[in-house]
């Protein structure tokens, strides 16, 4: 079987989604070596590294998808991928539109895996589920919205999780005081953290209710990190801890390189997931930062959310979701009763190695392998 990994993005670029394409592709070639491929847009100096990979060399961004509609069918005939022997692994839906179409004008035999990690709702969004050979959903609770909402048998969607570097923390071996020096964060304080974008598509992902519930807790040991701030959202934020008379306990980060993740992440004593009671983030929004917080051998706290409790259900402390109040006692109580975290810790962190690139292609590999 050869896996071709089809998008039309650039590299190096910084977003979540970019990552994703990466850390994937780069786990599907240690599985496959020669059988894998990623195609990309454009790749600039070592964007990509050492992962096999196909640049198309498009610098444009309008006209993207009428290049690809014209450029495709010679490529896949040129690399001679229109054989039943090739997959199709894409989570752009415009892209499986162009390889439905060439499939079907010109007979091609590949085969089409579609990777959703949400519902667009879109008018053809039913057609390019039913017209794949397969699917990979990021939840269960995704996979069942597709069964509900378009008829598509279960047994076409496999639900893969994942996923998360177990090495980036393996490499760790200074103490939690040692890295908090290095990142000049507060030596003697309770770190409560946030890891992530502040906001996905102008939407708050909760630094609002972690700020609140800061502002409840009179314990002033306590004090609150946030790694992966835009400008005019740390702005915005720092001012919003200014008003609940917190901004000397609030740290804000900007954005950082995934290899410093890691450290900010075991500089923390207790990580929280503050997702809001909203259609998106009750739908679809499940964080990649969830499985890196699986690994990090902290206290997780999440916004009970079902998508979320999902996956951290049994091994991480819920508080009701937007509820500032409740957050704040959950806060609380993991800095005045540590152990009561440990078994859920070594839990997390178990279910970390579940979780990981690796295993997520290697799945989807032996699901690919059946159609």
């Amino acid at each position: 079987m050869k896996l071709v990994y089809l998008t039309s993005k650039t590299y190096p670029q910084t977003t979540a989604d970019h990552f994703f394409v990466l850390e994937m592709a780069r786990a599907f070639a240690a599985f496959l070596h020669e059988n894998f491929l990623l195609v990309v847009r454009n790749e600039y100096s070592t964007g990509v590294g050492n992962i096999p990979h196909y640049s198309f060399g498009l610098n444009i961004i309008k006209g993207k998808l009428l290049f690809y509609f014209f450029r495709l069918p010679f490529f896949i005939i040129r690399k001679k991928f229109f054989g039943r022997d090739t997959v199709f692994f894409t989570n752009d839906v415009h892209l499986l539109r162009v390889l439905f179409f060439w499939k079907k004008i010109l007979r091609f035999k590949y085969q089409v895996v579609s990777d959703w990690h949400m519902l667009f709702g879109s008018k053809n969004e039913k057609d390019i589920i039913q017209k794949s050979d397969g699917c990979v959903t990021t939840t269960k609770h995704l996979k069942d919205l597709m069964v509900s909402r378009y008829g598509v048998p279960e047994s076409k969607i496999l639900v893969a999780y994942g996923g998360v570097d177990l090495d980036l923390f393996g490499k760790i071996t200074e103490t939690s005081e040692v890295l908090r020096k290095r990142l000049n964060l507060p030596e003697s304080a309770f770190l409560v953290g946030y890891v992530g974008f502040y906001k996905t598509m102008g939407m708050s992902k909760g630094i609002d209710t972690m700020i609140r519930a800061l502002a409840l807790i009179e314990d002033e040991s306590i004090k609150m990190v946030f790694v992966g701030g835009r400008p005019k959202e740390m702005e915005e934020y720092q001012k919003l801890a200014e008003e609940k008379g917190v901004s000397e306990r609030s740290f804000f980060v900007p954005v950082v390189f995934p290899e410093a993740v890691a450290l900010y992440e075991k500089a923390i004593d207790a990580l929280v997931i503050p997702y809001p009671d909203k259609p998106h983030f009750c739908e679809y929004g499940f964080p990649m930062k969830a499985y890196e917080y699986l690994a990090s051998k902290k206290p997780i706290i999440f916004s009970n959310l079902p998508i979320i409790a999902e996956v951290m259900g049994d091994c991480a402390i819920s508080f009701n979701p937007d509820d500032a109040k409740d957050l704040s006692e959950k806060i609380i109580e993991i800095k005045n009763f540590p152990e009561r975290t440990i078994e859920r810790v070594a839990s997390a962190y178990e279910k970390a190695q579940e979780c990981t690139w690796k295993a997520r292609a290697e799945k989807i590999i032996d699901y690919a392998k059946t159609l």
